[in-house]
């Protein structure tokens, strides 16, 4: 276990960029709904105090089999 910082900017009523020592990342969404998209092209969808939420990498350029 370390020690951890977060620099979180509020922008606005739904939001929020997010600096740590390893990458940033932009929310937007509120109560029902939140996306996150980080440095590393990985899109979280969730909702909030369910524990439900989809993950995926967005990948510009899909590998051809052949």
């Amino acid at each position: 276990m370390g020690f951890n910082f977060t620099k979180s900017i509020k922008i606005g009523k739904f939001l929020k960029i997010n600096k740590t020592k390893k990458g940033a990342s932009v929310s937007v969404g509120g109560k029902d709904l939140k996306v996150t998209l980080n440095d590393k092209k990985k899109l979280t969808a969730s909702i909030p105090g369910t524990g439900i939420s989809y993950d995926t990498t967005l990948d510009a350029k899909k590998k051809k089999k052949g």
